[in-house]
């Protein structure tokens, strides 16, 4: 089996169910694949060239709804954990008073930037699109008209803002830390303190390979079950850490990395003072692995919110057909059978 990933922290599951030999404890023979980009994850998923892969929540939805090039319909069978982005904005941006979207309103309504304020995403199929627009919109901000709202590939977020051709992003870790570490911006806000323990990445496989391979696609949840539960816990961070910063992974500094590991303290400060007791920036525990349904739905309705979708859609039934949830009960299942046998 052939499995992608992206240069993103939220694929540490399937980089540790790799290396820790959890595949192959589960008797079934994996490769795991980096990408380039989410558009060539949807191509080799497409045409076989992946059998599963690390993808984005709106992957599975946009395939169900013939969208964007997708050749054939796919299911979401196991979410990748919750959390774990972030929105920052430009040094220029922050010295400007940008610590909210009313500040940003402030700042757009004054022209002091001379131009539109460029504020940046990851795919209209993302998390990141929708936690983007519903956090400007709080300031009374359109993301269609008062500002220019653009999609980039999450490595090149941190330089292009560098270079002061993106003024404000959203974006999976560690890139956000990277902008910050490097001068570039700030971390203004965590998305889970825009929409909590909010699902991010997904495990994405076409119906057909679904049909074909269920028994592979049980073990594979079961060994990134596993992998999720190994990167869970907080003593295993600094040799996540190491592993995750190997160029065939992440291919980012290790203390970079641990930073964002770490990283329940990033935001700005009035932000952090507002959160609760049970707040944390990511979560793999295995209640926010379970597919859901329902995560499917919000983000139909973002789409509707933002006229993406008509307004008449069956939500629950374009719902229902971008998520399979029985391998993950096998899975489950299967594990509780070993823990009680051993």
């Amino acid at each position: 089996m052939r499995i992608g990933f992206m240069r993103l922290i939220d694929a540490a599951p399937l980089v540790v169910a790799a290396a820790h030999g959890y595949f192959e404890h589960e008797g079934i023979a994996v490769d795991i694949e980096r990408q380039g980009g989410w558009m060539i994850v949807r191509d080799k998923l497409s045409y076989g060239l992946l059998d599963a892969s690390h993808s984005l929540l709106g992957m599975s939805i946009m395939s169900q709804l013939g969208r964007s090039d997708f050749l054939e319909p796919m299911v979401a069978v196991m979410n990748l954990g919750s959390g774990g982005s972030t929105l920052v904005v430009s040094t220029e941006l922050a010295e400007l008073g940008v610590d909210s979207p009313q500040a940003l309103r402030r700042v757009i309504d004054s022209r002091r930037m001379g131009r539109k304020i460029i504020c940046a995403h990851v795919s209209m199929f993302s998390m990141h699109h929708y936690l983007l627009r519903d956090w400007l919109a709080r300031g009374e901000i359109d993301p269609d008209h008062d500002i220019q709202l653009v999609q980039l590939k999450p490595i090149l977020l941190a330089d292009h803002m560098s270079k002061h051709y993106v003024d404000l992003f959203c974006v999976g870790e560690p890139w956000g830390s990277l902008a910050e570490s490097r001068g570039w911006g700030r971390i203004a806000l965590a998305t889970t303190d825009i929409y909590p323990d909010h699902p991010e990445k997904v495990l994405l496989t076409t119906e057909s390979c679904a049909r074909q391979k269920p028994d592979q696609l049980t073990r594979i949840i079961r060994a990134l079950i596993r992998g999720c539960a190994y990167c869970q816990m907080p003593e295993h961070r600094p040799a996540l850490a190491e592993l995750l910063s190997q160029p065939e992974y992440v291919d980012e500094s290790q203390e970079l990395i641990m930073h964002s590991l770490e990283a329940d303290h990033l935001g700005l400060e009035h932000v952090q003072r507002h959160r609760g007791m049970d707040w944390h920036f990511r979560s793999w525990q295995l209640q926010h692995c379970t597919p859901s349904v329902e995560h499917v739905r919000w983000f139909l309705q973002q789409m509707i919110r933002w006229r993406h979708l008509s307004l008449d859609a069956d939500i629950a039934a374009i719902a229902a057909r971008c998520v399979r949830t029985d391998f993950f009960e096998h899975a489950t299942a299967g594990l509780q059978a070993a823990t009680a046998a051993s």
